[in-house]
């Protein structure tokens, strides 16, 4: 998959805030609101947050997937509303709505990466930057002369983006952050990024198992990468679900080790996928269609902690741009 094809070119539309603990929700309950709480002038009052706040608000709920855009006849400016699993994770009788559930900020993470992304800083640095210890500056530099082909965004945006991306994902000294940042993003606990420590200053990516990643989740995400790239794919093999670019396991930073764990211990949880083999090579077999699946799979996952998914399809919608 190419950065044309699974993002748009968008730039530093956060304010400078990476995504905090409760603003998901804040951001489907106010487009919920008649009229779209964000293109009110109470919106500070009413969301709690400062103005920068309220538009980093609205971004991180497109950049998620969770909000979608709709045209308001003899208005230049679109509403934005919840999307389809905006209100199926985050709405009032949502699986999830605090995110208290194990897996769902992975669900989150690979909505904000699947196409089409308004998050390229972030699609680039996870699925194609080549190195494993990095510099701040060494990640700008490849986002840069990657995004060449597009009209050229400017350094101080890639700048900003880096810099919350992270903020986002790391923490400790080399991440220059305030106390309350530092605590108040969950992202954090998914274990992608963390300080380098022969680099002072530098960073690592972290490669491997990821002890807070459900099975079920993961072939989630690997039946919706299915779904994208070729919907009447009915199996897929150990290589392209963790090195291909976009895959899932790529972009999680995970092993071929760690993928093959995590498919056998998903087969033993549901009954929409198997575990083949094809010229000796491991591959995830799907039960039906993979729309089916997917939601089915879902479906097992969050039953484990009683939280069924409501009737309908729990697919990741097309998004828009913020």
């Amino acid at each position: 998959m190419r950065l044309d094809e699974a993002c748009s070119p968008a730039f530093a539309r956060h304010e400078t805030f990476q995504p905090r603990y409760g603003w998901l929700k804040k951001a489907v309950d106010a487009a919920e609101q008649e009229g779209d709480m964000f293109n009110r002038d109470d919106a500070v009052v009413k969301l709690g947050v400062g103005k920068n706040m309220v538009r980093s608000i609205r971004h991180w709920g497109h950049a998620f997937k969770l909000l979608e855009h709709e045209e308001v006849s003899g208005s230049r400016r679109p509403l934005s509303r919840p999307s389809a699993i905006g209100r199926d994770m985050f709405g009032d009788e949502g699986v999830d709505p605090y995110c208290e559930l194990p897996g769902t900020l992975w669900l989150l993470q690979w909505w904000l990466l699947a196409p089409p992304s308004i998050s390229p800083v972030w699609w680039l640095a996870l699925n194609e930057f080549p190195g494993i210890e990095f510099t701040e500056e060494e990640l700008q530099q490849f986002v840069l002369d990657r995004v060449g082909d597009w009209a050229s965004p400017h350094a101080s945006s890639v700048k900003k983006d880096v810099s919350v991306l992270l903020r986002m994902y790391s923490s400790g000294e080399a991440v220059r952050a305030t106390f309350e940042e530092r605590i108040d993003c969950p992202f954090r606990d998914l274990g992608l990024i963390q300080p380098s420590t022969a680099n002072p200053g530098g960073y690592r990516f972290l490669l491997g198992p990821k002890a807070t990643l459900p099975s079920l989740v993961f072939v989630a995400c690997i039946l919706d990468f299915t779904m994208r790239t070729d919907n009447n794919a009915r199996t897929i093999n150990l290589s392209r679900a963790s090195t291909e670019i976009g895959s899932p396991g790529r972009a999680f930073k995970l092993s071929d080790k760690a993928v093959l764990e995590l498919l056998e211990d998903a087969v033993g949880r549901t009954d929409h996928v198997r575990l083949t083999s094809a010229a000796g090579m491991p591959q995830l077999t799907i039960q039906g269609s993979a729309r089916v699946a997917l939601r089915g799979v879902l479906n097992d996952h969050y039953l484990t902690y009683g939280r069924g998914l409501r009737a309908g399809e729990f697919v990741t919608g097309q998004g828009s741009a913020a």
